[in-house]
């Protein structure tokens, strides 16, 4: 008999190995990666892949200021109407979050190398142009570029004093400045070219490095970005070499001669080995300064917490207890002594508050966003809030939000009804507009202020009209 249930058990094993290898496995949580290939292998292989590398700018922000600005309002090269690449379509998350995608000048195709490629060129007639002058103010605030390449940040990674890893982050500056006294501010200090006094100086050059995976053009594997890189330089002259001076932004301006500043790029694609297309954004990550946990001193305060709360927590039983057996001892009402100290609380156990419907509200919207945010906790964990899902995390709020209103609205009617309220129509209104209203009445005014500062933050005024449709 045994030998008969063995038979069946192995039978059964077999069969689901045999079911597994028919199925086919997807990345669930994240996005699928794009397929790149050369212009020659598409033709040879026909391969269903893409030969273009697109480059997305980013609004700028700055460490010293608050307000974002969009790549369109300073006077950088600008994408070409007739191009090949557009705007990405921006998500609700997206834009209530300031991120503002746009379509970029540079011409990449994958697998061609690119050197000192001229971009564009501006000229200034003036030293007061406005163009001139919010570029010039721009630097001084230290604002820097923000790009995207296949739906990942490029980064400027750079050496740090006393450490030998570098650190990259995934913004770099539009330019740099030295002080009067000689003192260079921001990345000023990459190149001994970039010192002279009381001097502004502009990056007019970028180095986009691209790593990649090569596939196997000849099985139909196509190839996989896996990181990009740049490297800032600031040229006077065209082409940009190390050994021109830095492109300093004039004080005065020869209305004869003019002020041109060129803008140029190179691109260099290097192949990567050992690294995964799922673990590309891990550089990133090592890059950034850890701290090393104290483990012995969090071990330490949960000890200490968890013996005070013990102490506490006897001292109340015994009490109780005492208590308790005096109640049960005494022969009449009479021999019950009165309560005193913090035993007086009893009384306002069972006394309705005073604001029963501020009460109800405030603990539905409670309710209300510690679903949202359990919920929200639960998508991120699974990977389906990972940063190439851009915007993913605000829509996801916001969309809860809404939903968990009916949640809000039941907790906040029983709680009302418990409490022995009779506006019941006064409290479905109340839950519905308190809290949001302030909530939408602040943002409203914020975003007049950054409206009036054509900062990128600004949410257009559709979107604040979704936003009300969702509400």
């Amino acid at each position: 008999m045994s030998e008969v249930v063995v038979m069946k058990a192995g039978a059964a094993t077999l069969s689901l190995l045999a079911l597994l290898t028919l199925c086919n496995g997807f990345y669930l949580p994240g996005l699928a990666p794009t397929k790149f290939c050369s212009k020659e292998d598409r033709m040879n292989y026909k391969m269903d892949c893409q030969t273009k590398v697109y480059v997305h700018v980013n609004k700028l922000d700055s460490v010293v200021q608050i307000l974002p600005y969009e790549y369109t309002s300073f006077d950088f090269c600008q994408a070409l109407e007739n191009g090949t690449d557009h705007d990405p379509v921006e998500n609700l998350g997206q834009v209530v979050f300031g991120e503002r995608l746009r379509a970029s000048p540079y011409n990449i195709t994958y697998m061609q190398n690119v050197t000192d490629a001229m971009l564009c060129v501006k000229t200034y007639e003036r030293v007061d142009d406005p163009k001139m002058k919010f570029l010039r103010d721009r630097i001084h605030e230290a604002y820097m570029y923000q790009w995207v390449i296949d739906n990942m940040p490029v980064t400027w990674c750079y050496t740090v004093a006393n450490s030998d890893q570098p650190f990259c982050t995934t913004r770099f500056p539009i330019g740099c400045y030295v002080t009067h006294s000689g003192k260079p501010h921001d990345a000023c200090f990459l190149s001994a070219q970039l010192s002279e006094r009381d001097a502004t100086y502009v990056f007019n050059h970028v180095k986009i490095m691209i790593a990649y995976h090569k596939g196997d053009a000849t099985t139909g594997e196509a190839d996989r970005l896996l990181r990009a890189q740049v490297q800032v330089a600031s040229c006077d002259t065209y082409p940009c070499t190390t050994a021109t001076k830095g492109m300093k932004l004039p004080s005065k301006i020869d209305k004869a001669k003019k002020f041109q500043i060129t803008y140029s790029y190179s691109v260099e694609f290097i192949e990567l080995q050992g690294v995964r297309w799922a673990s590309r954004w891990d550089y990133i990550l090592n890059s950034l300064p850890h701290t090393n946990i104290q483990w012995f001193s969090l071990l330490n305060s949960i000890v200490i917490t968890i013996f005070l709360s013990a102490m506490v927590a006897m001292v109340l039983l015994r009490s109780l207890h005492r208590d308790i057996m005096r109640y049960n001892q005494a022969e009449s009402a009479e021999d019950i002594q009165e309560d005193f100290g913090w035993k007086l609380v009893h009384g306002d156990v069972f006394r309705p508050p005073t604001h029963i419907m501020l009460l109800s509200v405030s603990a539905g919207t409670g309710v209300q966003i510690c679903i949202m945010t359990l919920i929200s906790l639960v998508f991120a964990c699974l990977g389906f809030l990972s940063p190439p899902n851009r915007g993913a995390l605000m829509t996801t709020v916001l969309v809860l939000y809404v939903f968990l209103g009916m949640v809000s609205g039941y907790v906040s009617a029983r709680l009302y009804k418990t409490m022995g309220g009779l506006r019941w129509k006064s409290n479905v209104l109340t839950t519905a507009f308190l809290f949001p209203g302030i909530v939408f009445v602040i943002f409203f005014f914020l975003n007049l202020v950054l409206w009036y500062n054509h900062s990128a933050a600004a949410i257009p005024f559709t979107t604040l009209l979704a936003l009300l449709c969702l509400w």
